[in-house]
C-alpha cells in the first residue's frame, strides 16, 4: 500500500507531528466552511413579500378545505333526509317507470299508485348514485334539492300551449311504448 506524502515527510524528519496535526485541523475547517452554503441576506421587502405570498396560499387552502367540508356536510344532510323520508318500493311491483339520469334512460319498478304520483309530480326520485334510486315526497325533494339539486329527478308539469291543436287530447300517463 502506498504511504501518504505526510507520512513520508514525518519519516524523513522534514515535518513534525505538531505540524501534521495543524495541517489536518486546517483542512477540516476549510471543508466544513465550504460544505455549508452561505445564505444570502434577504431584504426586509423580500421577507415581507414571501410572508404575504404564504399568507395568500394558506387562505386559499383554507377556503378549499371549507368548501370541501361544506360539500360533504350537504351530502350527509341530503342522505339523512332520503333515509328519513324514503317511500319504500314494493318488491312485487310490476309497472316499469322510466326516468332520465344524465344522458341515460333508467327504469325502476313501482306500483300503479306510485307511477301515477311520479308522473304527476307529487312524488320525486332521489338518485344519489347511479344505481341507488329512492322515492321521496315533494317536501323532502325540496329539502334535498336545496342541498344537492343534481340528486332530484322530478316529473315536470307540462304547460299547455294555447295554440296547440292537440291540447284537448290528453296523453295518458300509463302509456307504454
Amino acid at each position: 500500500m502506498a504511504i501518504s506524502l505526510q507520512d513520508q515527510l514525518l519519516k524523513a524528519g522534514l515535518a513534525s507531528k505538531k505540524q501534521a496535526n495543524k495541517v489536518k485541523a486546517e483542512k477540516r475547517k476549510s471543508k466544513k466552511q465550504t460544505s455549508t452554503p452561505e445564505t444570502p441576506a434577504l431584504t426586509q421587502a423580500e421577507l415581507q413579500a414571501a410572508r404575504e405570498a404564504k399568507k395568500l396560499r394558506d387562505q386559499q387552502l383554507n377556503l378549499d378545505r371549507e368548501a370541501e367540508r361544506a360539500k360533504r356536510a350537504a351530502e350527509a344532510e341530503a342522505t339523512q333526509i332520503i333515509q328519513q323520508f324514503e317511500i319504500k318500493r314494493n318488491p312485487d311491483a310490476e309497472i316499469r317507470y322510466n326516468y332520465t339520469y344524465g344522458s341515460k334512460i333508467k327504469s325502476i319498478y313501482v306500483t300503479q299508485e306510485q307511477q301515477t304520483m311520479l308522473s304527476k309530480g307529487t312524488l320525486a326520485l332521489a338518485v344519489p348514485e347511479e344505481d341507488n334510486v329512492f322515492i321521496v315526497p315533494p317536501d323532502a325533494a325540496e329539502k334535498i334539492a336545496a342541498r344537492k339539486p343534481e340528486w332530484i329527478i322530478q316529473a315536470k308539469k307540462e304547460e299547455v300551449d294555447e295554440d296547440d291543436p292537440y291540447a284537448a287530447y290528453q296523453i295518458p300517463d300509463d302509456l307504454m311504448w
